[in-house]
């Protein structure tokens, strides 16, 4: 993916670490397995949605979110100055045009034996009546789907940073990112552009068919578009995904490196490789990337978890001894909790716990365990939610992006992706998708 320069660029990570990963995270990998995991799941089960007041949380307060926060994450708020600003727990309304695509399409869309949707147009494809009624398995099939169809209008685009941070190696002199308010040396720092577009599934388009006015929206549910803007090694590096709607068909993902002025198609076990050398691979962005079928699934229970969903920062900010613990306003959300365990054997990744907001089918947090059982890396993702209304018009029914953190637990470093400027949901018209979506225009620029 990228050329042997750059990936020597990114590899150093692993040298000259061994002190910090020994003091730092070594003892907090091995309270943190999957067994303990499974034990907080269990013991906490009944933790309720009122079951802390509003109010500023510190570090003398860590047993009380004890209750809240996971194994692994929990130790890593045990900082001086750390502060959880919980706020009240609300309820956001969806859009009127994806309600009334979920009510007329309800019952319709049904699960193949290879966990494919089927029979489904818009909406939100099981209730949540259905998925109680489930079987373990078909019920985490069926919350997976609704996080696929959530609402999401036309997609999205935004500009965002892309910080690659390990622990403080005595006197780094490394100026932080804006927003970045905690420790951690910043040793290099990406700009990029992304947006995604919808092409089917669309209750807003519910005069045509329910899908964008554009060749290839009977085949792909959504294409993205990603371009690095800097620094000037990887400026000009871009990808293309494509999603088909019949999942067994295969992503298809092309990078461009303008080092090697050639696109390149990536094969399927390269989507579990690391993305640009950071801890996410093409599969977990925004917790989980939708690929269901790559997945065996199952309904774990619920949760009542942490989600900054209503962000109250124009600048996403980050503090912690990395940087990587959202300063912002968060309230608790009740979740399921779903294990994926990948179906290829030579996946990097033993099982995933992906916890499902409820209500919007968004992921605040993704716990990921080694093939050793081990939890190897926390994912958390924050957004911003106007507060609720009675008629939400299309931009005040969609909950923004606003940034994302993958913590490596067992090597000690991290990566954050704060949004820089706004997040725009722009109502894509068929040129635009014919000019930056194709991928024989990846030669050239949006």
């Amino acid at each position: 993916m990228l050329s042997s320069k750059a990936r020597r660029r990114f590899s150093y990570l692993t040298c000259a670490l061994s002190f910090f990963l020994a003091t730092l995270f070594s003892t907090g990998a091995m309270a943190s397995d999957e067994t303990a995991v499974d034990r907080w799941l269990e013991k906490t089960a009944d933790a309720p949605i009122d079951g802390l007041t509003e109010g500023v949380y510190g570090r003398k307060d860590l047993d009380k979110l004890a209750n809240y926060f996971p194994p692994g994450l929990l130790r890593l708020l045990d900082f001086d100055g750390f502060e959880l600003n919980l706020a009240k727990s609300q309820s956001y309304k969806k859009h009127k045009s994806f309600v009334e695509a979920t009510k007329k399409f309800l019952g319709q869309a049904q699960l193949t034996g290879e966990q494919q949707l089927t029979n489904y147009v818009a909406g939100q494809p099981f209730s949540a009546e259905q998925i109680q009624e489930s079987t373990v398995e078909s019920a985490g099939t069926m919350i997976a789907w609704n996080n696929v169809h959530r609402w999401h209008y036309y997609g999205y685009s935004v500009e965002n940073g892309l910080a690659f941070i390990k622990p403080n190696a005595g006197s780094s002199t490394t100026k932080l990112p804006q927003g970045f308010e905690g420790g951690g040396d910043v040793y290099r720092n990406i700009t990029m552009f992304y947006h995604r577009v919808y092409l089917s599934g669309l209750s807003t388009e519910n005069n045509n068919d329910y899908r964008l006015p554009v060749d290839g929206s009977d085949k792909y549910l959504f294409k993205e578009y990603i371009e690095m803007l800097s620094p000037y090694d990887v400026a000009g590096m871009k990808f293309v995904l494509e999603r088909p709607i019949e999942q067994k068909e295969g992503d298809q993902v092309n990078s461009y490196l303008p080092t090697e002025r050639r696109v390149r198609r990536l094969s399927a076990k390269e989507r579990a490789d690391s993305y640009i050398g950071t801890n996410w691979t093409f599969d977990d962005f925004e917790g989980w990337s939708g690929m269901v079928i790559d997945n065996d699934w199952k309904l774990v229970g619920k949760k009542v978890v942490p989600h900054v969903l209503n962000s109250e920062n124009e600048v996403p900010r980050f503090f912690g001894p990395m940087s990587t613990i959202p300063r912002d306003r968060w309230q608790l959300r009740s979740c399921y909790v779903v294990e994926a365990v990948p179906k290829w054997d030579g996946h990097p990744y033993g099982r995933r716990l992906i916890f499902v907001d409820e209500e919007n089918f968004l992921i605040p947090m993704t716990l990921v365990f080694n093939r050793e059982g081990q939890l190897w890396k926390i994912f958390i993702t924050t957004y911003q939610k106007d507060a609720d209304v009675l008629e939400p018009t299309v931009m005040e029914s969609i909950p923004r992006w606003r940034g994302s953190v993958a913590i490596n637990l067992l090597d000690g470093s991290a990566n954050v992706s704060p949004a820089i400027g706004p997040t725009n949901f722009p109502k894509v018209k068929a040129s635009t998708v014919r000019k930056i979506f194709s991928i024989s225009n990846l030669t050239g620029g949006r």
